[in-house]
């Protein structure tokens, strides 16, 4: 009687699963702002419950970053998303962001879980952005840790995958886990990539990065990247980056 007991106690008192929130509220950017937005920025809107990036890059304009963030902030917790971007284009989702006046552009604290056309690693001149945006294809040919997949300039995805033409919808599952230690990248239900948040193998992979080479970055103000991946808990963003990009069926449950 003692075990069935402890049994009925054990199954009603476990924590019940998280529950998946829409981040698409009354077809609106209802919860969303823009980065350090002084009420001057703009180019994101939402149409049929469709997220919309649509204007020049601040990349390209040399505008302030127009990023768009979460109003709340997020520590451990799974996101799950539909994306497409155009041919040449290019995007990326952030976690970790910090918002404080000292940085410049959110992936200055966010890592990034990249999005972009993974054809322009055959054809680099073929990609948006400019001279930029081509150097950072030219110098990863090989490493491949800023191609579609990747966890940007820290940890390459798999070798090999398939994903739906560019320009058609794919689908974007994130796992960010502080407590465990672990994140995990799944494009159209497939694991492309598995990465730790912190420790050892985070360290090396820093070590090998831009972001451990401030000095090389004044253009991002005195805190260069030294905050990159400090921040636990911060905002979830959408990257300011060339090219159109769109997102549907944002749902996230905080774990």
């Amino acid at each position: 009687m003692k075990q069935l007991l402890f049994l009925f106690l054990f199954i009603t008192c476990k924590a019940p699963e998280p529950q998946w929130e829409s981040l698409i509220k009354n077809n609106s950017l209802q919860g969303w702002h823009i980065f350090q937005d002084d009420g001057s920025k703009n180019g994101w809107r939402v149409e049929n419950e469709i997220l919309i990036f649509d204007k020049i890059s601040g990349l390209e304009s040399g505008d302030d970053d127009s990023s768009l963030l979460s109003n709340k902030q997020y520590s451990s917790f799974e996101i799950s998303f539909e994306w497409k971007i155009e041919p040449g284009g290019n995007s990326g989702f952030m976690w970790g962001v910090s918002e404080a006046a000292e940085y410049r552009y959110p992936y200055q604290t966010g890592p990034e879980v990249q999005i972009i056309d993974p054809s322009v690693y055959l054809k680099p001149t073929e990609v948006l952005g400019g001279d930029i945006e081509l150097n950072n294809i030219l110098s990863d040919l090989e490493e491949k840790k800023h191609y579609l997949g990747a966890i940007y300039d820290m940890f390459s995805p798999v070798k090999e995958f398939e994903l739906n033409p560019i320009g058609k919808w794919n689908h974007y599952n994130i796992r960010i886990d502080q407590k465990k230690n672990q994140g995990f990248l799944k494009l159209n239900g497939v694991l492309i990539n598995e990465f730790p948040l912190n420790g050892s193998e985070w360290n090396a992979a820093f070590e090998k990065s831009k972001f451990n080479n401030s000095e090389d970055y004044p253009y991002l103000g005195e805190r260069r990247w030294y905050d990159f991946a400090k921040y636990p808990k911060g905002y979830i963003c959408f990257q300011d980056h060339p090219g159109k990009a769109y997102f549907r069926n944002i749902l996230i449950r905080e774990l």
